[in-house]
Parts: structure tokens; sequence; C-alpha cells
């Protein structure tokens, strides 16, 4: 019997729904997800076994001209290379704002070749996200026109929120991986270390509590990581760093109630990523200007 693996790179511009696909194709959640743009921040590898097939799905940062930051510019750099790597590529767009020019700047980046090249087997898929919020007349002249700017092998509306149309892009994309053994055993679901999972799910939470003064200036490190004994609560202190004292102020809130917000919802969704109680010890510290620093940066895990 046949089988495949091979790794499909994720790529599109901010918030047009990657990590919510990534965690639709695993059946769980690994990816933060939030409202607020450029929500990841470094490829993320997400492992798919399925009967006859092992995919490795990396989900990226959004794709963008004009960055500025050390950050931006580490981001856009790991977009690229999970593009050059990958033995497919699925481009994402959101059917309901249509095609935009970053959506076609992100176009000129493919690979100049038909959908899919006899020499290096890359085959370029488009999935217009969101459909179930888009109007229907809207998506046949997206389709005609993403097809005039490139060669697509297939274009699939979908909606990685409830799952439409999510079945069939999978049954291509695997069709398009080259044959090989699986390189991860059955049961993992991601080459990450629980604590960046758990420092993903920490940012997450503070972004979609805070204002959109704080998102983008949010880290998270987590500092301790305590197992125990079998059936004690797993202690994480981590450690939430924003670049100003006014930000400092707003994720604390009130008498500390929006931090203490962000700890609770965070909390569950460690509970739920490492199966036990967890007892989450959470501070907000400032470090000034971090996106620029490198220092920072490679403490954070971004360089």
């Amino acid at each position: 019997m046949t089988h495949r693996c091979g790794s499909v790179a994720i790529i599109g511009r901010p918030n047009v729904g990657k990590s919510t696909l990534l965690n639709r194709f695993l059946g769980q959640k690994i990816a933060a997800v939030s409202p607020k743009p450029e929500t990841t921040r470094d490829r993320l590898l997400g492992i798919l076994t399925l009967p006859g097939a092992q995919v490795l799905f990396h989900d990226t940062p959004g794709i963008y001209r004009g960055a500025k930051t050390l950050l931006a510019k580490h981001q856009v750099q790991v977009a690229r290379e999970a593009l050059a790597e990958a033995n497919a590529v699925l481009v994402m767009t959101d059917a309901v704002t249509g095609l935009t020019d970053k959506d076609r700047d992100l176009f000129r980046l493919l690979p100049q070749r038909r959908g899919q090249s006899a020499d290096e087997k890359i085959s370029v898929f488009l999935a217009m996200n969101k459909v179930d919020r888009a109007r229907k007349p809207q998506i046949l002249p997206q389709i005609e026109e993403a097809l005039r700017l490139y060669p697509f092998r297939e274009i699939f509306p979908i909606s990685a929120l409830n799952g439409e149309n999510i079945s069939p892009l999978l049954i291509s994309l695997v069709a398009a991986l080259p044959e090989g053994p699986a390189a991860y055993s059955a049961d993992q679901v991601t080459d990450r270390p629980l604590r960046v999972l758990a420092q993903e799910m920490i940012r997450e939470k503070a972004l979609l509590f805070t204002q959109e003064e704080v998102p983008h200036s949010v880290a998270v490190l987590v500092e301790e990581w305590r197992e125990g004994t079998r059936g004690a609560k797993l202690y994480v202190r981590a450690t939430v760093y924003v670049e100003r004292d006014s930000q400092k102020g707003i994720l604390i809130g009130k008498n500390g109630d929006l931090l203490k917000k962000v700890g609770e919802a965070s909390r569950r969704e460690i509970e739920k990523l490492s199966g036990r109680p967890v007892f989450l010890d959470l501070w907000v510290k400032v470090a000034k200007n971090w996106r620029r620093d490198t220092i920072m940066l490679k403490r954070l895990g971004y360089a």
C-alpha cells in the first residue's frame, strides 16, 4: 500500500484564518487564534497522521510588505522559508474581503510555474476562507480573478471555522505529497514542547482580552515549569512582556481583574494541552522596545 508523507506550507496575509485551519485539520487546538492580525509569529508544525499518509502542516506568520521591527522581519522570513521548503503550498485568502493588494503581492511570491512542477513536484492550492460569512455572488469572481493571477492546481471555497469543504481540500493535499514513510510517530501532533504551546495560549488570551494598544507588544515567556508528583498540579510560572508602562496597566486592569481573566482562561487551555490540573503563576513586566532588541528576541525564541 502506498504511503505518502510531506510538508504543506499554509501561507497568506495576516488574519485570514491560517491557524484556525491548522487546528481544524488536526482536530485539536495547538495554534493560538485571535481576531487580532499577526497572532502567529513563528512557524508551527502540525502533524496529521492518517491511514496511508502523514501531513506535516506548517502554519506561518502572515506575509506582508513593509516590515519595520526585527520581530516583523523575522516573521516574514519564517513564512518565506516555509514556502521555499514545502512539498505543497496552501495559500489562504478571505472570501469576505475578497482579493486585496496584499493577496496579489503574495501571489507574486509563489513559484513561477504551473500549478505543479514536473521537476520539483510543488503543488500550489488556494483556499478561500470564511465562505460561511461571504455573499455567494462574491465567490465566483474571486475564483476567476485568482486564476488569472496564478494557475493554482485547485481552488477550494472553505470555512475553517465550521469545517465546510475541508475534507475535499485535505484529500487533494494528501494526493499532492510524495511517497514516503511517516516522519513522526502516529501519536505526535507537533514538534513543539508543551511549555512553548502554553506560552502561545497565554499570549492568545492576552490578545483576546486587551485593546488595540497592547496586542503587538505582547510576548510571553514560561520561566518555570514544574511537573511535581503524579496527580499533583503542574506549576507554570510565566511572564507577559509589554513595551510600555501604560500597556502593563491595561493588561493588569483595575484591581488586577483583567490579568485574572487572562490567567483563568490560559489555565484552562494549558490543562487541555497537558491533561492535568495546572497552577498558573502569571506576571507582567515591561521590556521597552523588545521587538527591536536582538537579545530579547532570542530570549523569547523569535530569532
